[in-house]
C-alpha cells in the first residue's frame, strides 16, 4: 500500500483525498439506513488503534478526496480500492499516496461479527467519519448514512487524472469542477482545511510547479519555508514532507519566518482549523492552497479566527460527500463485494447485466 498523501487530502477529497469517495459509488438510499452506535463504537476503535491512526488521513482522503483522490469525482469508474485484471484507479499518479485501504476489509469484518452487513462503499464512508473524529480530538463529529451504498466494478486508471482537481489547479479551475459536482466556494474552502494533517511526496511532483522561475509572483513558494521545509526530508528512498508546517520542527518554523498566531503548535497531527493561518502566511505547498488567497481570503480569514466556525463547516462538506454524492453510469456488484480489493467476478464479460 503507499504511503502518505502524495497529492494533499484534497485531491484525496476530491481522495491525501477521499475523498471523498470511493472504491465504489456513493448511492443514497430512498430511506437512509441509521449508523448506529454500535457500528460508531466499532469503526472507531479500529480507527484509533495504535498500528492504524497514522494512516487516518488517508481515510479522510480516500473518502471524500481532500480529502480528494476518489471517485466521487470520476463518473465512469467506481472501485478506488478495486484491484482487478489490468491498471486501475489504484495506479493512477493522481491517487498516489493513498492510505488506511488495508483498514476497509478490516471495518467490515468486524462489523459482520455483529451481523451488520456493510459494503465496501459504506466503510469508506465510515472510517473517513471516525478518522475525522479522531484526528480532530473528537470535536468534529458529522452526521452520516448507515449501510446502504453499492460498490462498483469499473475502475480504470487513467479516470483520476481526467476527472478529479489537481493539486495545480487555478482557483478557477478547482471551484469549476467543484461545483459541477454540487459542492459551493465554502465547501471548497472548509474542505481544503484537510491539509492540516498528512504528509506529500515531493517526487510526485504535486507543487513542483511553484518552484519553478515561471511561476507567478502570487504562485512562488515563500523561499524559506521551501528551504528549510526541504531540509526535513531525509528519508530519499520515500520522502515525505508535512503539509502543515504546523508539525514540522520548530527550528524549521522559526527560520522560516512562521507566525503562529492563534495555533496550538505542540497539536501535532491534529484536524483544526491551523491550515488557514499557514495558508495566509504562504506556507502551503499546492496551487490549490495558494490559489485561494484572492479568490477566498475572508473564508480564509473567518476559519482562521473561529475553530468552532470551521469544525462546522468541514463537517458539513464530509456530510454531503458521504451522504448525498451519485456517481453516473457506473455498473454495481450484485450483491455485497467479498473482498474489498477485488470484485465478485472475474471481469466485465462475466458480469450479468448492469444494475440501474
Amino acid at each position: 500500500m503507499p504511503k502518505g498523501n502524495g497529492n494533499g487530502l484534497l485531491f484525496l477529497l476530491a481522495a491525501l483525498a477521499a475523498v471523498m469517495a470511493v472504491l465504489a459509488v456513493q448511492v443514497k438510499p430512498v430511506v437512509a439506513a441509521e449508523y448506529t452506535d454500535e457500528m460508531v463504537k466499532c469503526v472507531r476503535g479500529i480507527v484509533e488503534d495504535p498500528k492504524n491512526k497514522p494512516n487516518a488521513p488517508g481515510l479522510i482522503g480516500s473518502s471524500s478526496t481532500t480529502p480528494w483522490l476518489g471517485t466521487p469525482f470520476n463518473s465512469t469508474s467506481n472501485s478506488l480500492l478495486a484491484n482487478f485484471k489490468g491498471p486501475t484507479e489504484q495506479g493512477s499518479l493522481s491517487n498516489g499516496g493513498l492510505r488506511g485501504m488495508e483498514m476497509i476489509d478490516e471495518i467490515r469484518a468486524k462489523l459482520a461479527e455483529k451481523n451488520i452487513t456493510a459494503s465496501c462503499a459504506d466503510a469508506v464512508a465510515f472510517a473517513a467519519r471516525e478518522a475525522t473524529f479522531v484526528l480532530s480530538n473528537g470535536k468534529i463529529e458529522y452526521a452520516v448514512d448507515g449501510p446502504g451504498r453499492n460498490d462498483g466494478v469499473v475502475s480504470v486508471v487513467e479516470d483520476p487524472a481526467k476527472f478529479l482537481p489537481a493539486p495545480t489547479y487555478s482557483y478557477e479551475e478547482v471551484l469549476t469542477n467543484f461545483t459541477s459536482k454540487g459542492f459551493t466556494k465554502v465547501d471548497l474552502v472548509a474542505l481544503s482545511g484537510a491539509h492540516a494533517v498528512g504528509v506529500a511526496h515531493p517526487l510526485m511532483f504535486s507543487f513542483a510547479d511553484r518552484f519553478l522561475p515561471s511561476a507567478t509572483l502570487e504562485n512562488k513558494i515563500d523561499p524559506f519555508y521551501r528551504a528549510f521545509m526541504l531540509l526535513e526530508t531525509k528519508d530519499f528512498t520515500d520522502p515525505q514532507v508535512k503539509l502543515n508546517i504546523r508539525d514540522m520542527a520548530p527550528t524549521t518554523q522559526t527560520l522560516s519566518g512562521y507566525n503562529p498566531d492563534g495555533v496550538n503548535t505542540s497539536a501535532v497531527d491534529v484536524l483544526d482549523n491551523s491550515y488557514y493561518n499557514a495558508n495566509l502566511q504562504n506556507m502551503v505547498l499546492f496551487t490549490s492552497d495558494t490559489a485561494l488567497r484572492g479568490n477566498a481570503e475572508q473564508l480564509l480569514e473567518d476559519y482562521k479566527k473561529d475553530a468552532n466556525l470551521w469544525n462546522a463547516a468541514f463537517g458539513a462538506a464530509m456530510t454531503k460527500l458521504s451522504n448525498t454524492l451519485k456517481a453516473e453510469g457506473p455498473i454495481f456488484e450484485d450483491g455485497s463485494r467479498k473482498k474489498c480489493s477485488a470484485t465478485n467476478h472475474d471481469n466485465m464479460e462475466s458480469y450479468p447485466s448492469p444494475k440501474p
